[in-house]
């Protein structure tokens, strides 16, 4: 009779135990996404100025709070990743056309990245164009420095813009930059 007793308590306890398992292992999913992140810039002209109050991006933004709570990995799509200033060309200064020098980009405590001077029609080698997706490896390593920050620790990225414009940018002129983030994210559904 105690042989039953003890027979009995064992195999309600592994049930109960691997009921508790299955509840808690869930149901892996992925998706696949690309996101775009778009804010308005502004300076004043000739002054180097960092804006610091872009809001701060989070993985929830992009794959939603229930994914983003049941978060398990994530792969970088490199070829979906890239960035634009968008409107600079709709932007005039005194002698002629609207220049960003310097601009800088830096993500979190990552290291700043200078991506050169922004203009309309590009020169010479430290310039790049606005109005065109750029994706060459400087602006995949800040793609890149967003993407582990959304990743990992507190699933967020605070992004830091600096340049010095030739000609004063108000909210009202529409100065944007896009940051277009292409991955793979791994979570779990839970019933």
């Amino acid at each position: 009779m105690k042989i039953f007793k003890l027979f009995g308590m064992l195999l309600i306890a592994a049930t109960i135990f691997s009921s508790c398992k299955k509840e808690d292992e869930g149901t892996p999913n992925q998706i696949t996404k690309t996101y775009e992140y778009s804010q308005i810039l502004r300076g004043s002209k000739n002054i180097n100025g960092t804006i610091t109050d872009l809001p701060i991006l989070t993985l929830a933004n992009i794959i939603g709070e229930d994914a983003a709570k049941n978060f398990k990995s994530a792969e970088m799509q490199i070829a979906s990743c890239y960035i634009v200033i968008d409107g600079l060309d709709q932007i005039t200064a005194p002698d002629g056309a609207a220049t960003l020098k310097n601009f800088t980009v830096q993500v979190g405590s990552h290291p700043a990245i200078v991506l050169g001077d922004c203009k309309v029609q590009p020169q010479l080698q430290n310039e790049f164009g606005s109005e065109v997706a750029q994706s060459t490896t400087k602006f995949i390593n800040i793609i890149t420095d967003i993407f582990t920050d959304l990743t990992s620790g507190s699933k967020s990225a605070q992004i830091k813009v600096s340049f010095t414009p030739n000609v004063d940018i108000s909210a009202a002129n529409n100065l944007r930059i896009k940051i277009v983030i292409g991955g793979t994210y791994h979570y779990v559904v839970y019933d």
